[in-house]
């Protein structure tokens, strides 16, 4: 109780999660194990042993780079092409822009930035509701941990030692039919209240969009492609994307210079340190309540008191959409993973399936107020406060609801693509 108590009081301070977790977790350490303290530094120093995170700091430096290039800027174009015509197209083309940007980026923050401060001018041009613009945004920012790559993924693969290229096929589908139900919501609200006004481009402005964006929508192709195609592990593919990047932006587009790419690397490189001593503190704290036998005890007392499989998925969504209202995504994946995973096999849930309910989970508390980063983010780029943004966001949160139950209760939806590849 009393590593808890050090623990919330920490995080209500507002001490950076990193720094709770390592200060819970040695408090942890003095008060209940008789294990000398250098087990800190060598659990610390375990977390961080392993070849697959260096996946993450990869993927945030080439997310980084295109979102402060030009790809963004050419996948909206590609996008408005396809969607424009409809009505609502506008508000469509921002939805999968934000998903085909999440395949790059693997960050809801970054997606949210390099998406919106494209589309939100152009939406305000084209006479769509405030409100309507500034709730696509902040939601489809949220796809960008759901479809891969995806940092919580990889966090999340680590703790339980599955399989990285499994669990990021898994997301695919989830991710499209999230995206689709958003869209079929607009198309439905924009046809009834007659919002925004078509986006039409002749033959040849279409085609010479097409060739320039060429090198942006291969991206996501050669990155993925690499992993499923057996070329590469993830590590490997995810430094492939940094080099993909670069080139493309300083050689084809060439918008980016050698200096703003070095910039891209720092800012980068600072995340990606945030990130990785969080999860070198997270080592420590499953190390801690694996010795107490806390999973274990969790798990017998989750096992005997719900019975039902149904109600267990529904315990699984509340604890990671509350833990995501405080935590960093990385830090719950890691420590709730391990303590959670043990009673998947007593209620027939599948690891990979799990993973994607722990993710769908966190999206929710991404886009619920008070404590919703993605509200925080829209709201540092629109200068709009939170009461707002987080009434704009709501038809498109409860919609993320709606869809994670069902992924939730129909597994096959996340489950289909990963048993292809075992086949």
């Amino acid at each position: 109780m009393i590593v808890i108590a050090a623990f919330f009081i920490l995080l209500l301070l507002g001490i950076p999660i990193s720094m709770v977790v390592l200060g819970a977790s040695t408090l942890g350490v003095l008060l209940y194990s008789s294990t000398p303290l250098q087990i800190v530094v060598q659990q610390m120093f375990s977390g961080l042993n392993n070849y697959v995170l260096l996946a993450i700091p990869f993927f945030i430096i080439s997310g980084t780079i295109a979102s402060r290039g030009s790809t963004a800027k050419y996948l909206t174009q590609v996008m408005t092409i396809l969607f424009g015509r409809l009505r609502g197209g506008s508000v469509i083309a921002t939805i999968a822009s934000c998903a085909f940007f999440a395949a790059i980026s693997g960050s809801s923050f970054a997606t949210i930035v390099a998406i919106g401060s494209i589309m939100l001018p152009a939406l305000a041009e084209q006479k769509y509701p405030d409100r309507m613009s500034i709730g696509v945004i902040t939601a489809g920012g949220s796809i960008g941990v759901l479809i891969p790559p995806s940092a919580p993924m990889i966090a999340l693969c680590v703790a339980l030692g599955s399989s990285v290229g499994r669990q990021f096929i898994a997301g695919v589908i989830p991710g499209l039919v999230l995206a689709l139900a958003w869209a079929v919501y607009t198309f439905a609200v924009c046809s009834v209240k007659k919002y925004g006004e078509p986006v039409r481009y002749t033959a040849a402005e279409a085609r010479g969009i097409l060739v320039r964006a060429i090198p942006a929508l291969l991206y996501p192709v050669i990155v993925l492609g690499s992993i499923y195609g057996g070329l590469a592990t993830p590590t490997e593919s995810a430094a492939i994307s940094i080099v993909y990047v670069v080139l493309i932006e300083l050689f084809v587009y060439r918008t980016s210079s050698v200096k703003e790419l070095l910039d891209s690397f720092t800012r980068s490189l600072t995340n990606s340190a945030g990130i990785t001593f969080i999860i070198s503190a997270s080592q420590l704290l499953t190390w801690f309540i694996t010795t107490q036998r806390l999973p274990a005890i969790i798990s017998g007392w989750i096992v005997e008191t719900i019975t039902s499989p149904m109600a267990f998925l529904l315990v699984i969504i509340g604890i990671f959409f509350v833990a995501g209202c405080f935590m960093e995504l990385v830090a719950l994946m890691i420590i709730l993973g391990p303590i959670l995973s043990p009673t998947l096999a007593s209620y027939g849930v599948d690891p990979i399936h799990f993973g994607i309910i722990c993710i769908m989970a966190a999206q929710v508390s991404y886009v619920t107020p008070p404590f919703g980063m993605n509200l925080f983010v829209t709201m540092n780029m629109t200068k709009r406060g939170l009461g707002d943004v987080a009434y704009s966001t709501l038809p498109y949160m409860l919609i993320l609801i709606a869809c994670m139950l069902l992924i939730a209760f129909v597994p096959e939806l996340s489950l289909w693509l990963p048993n292809l590849m075992m086949n």
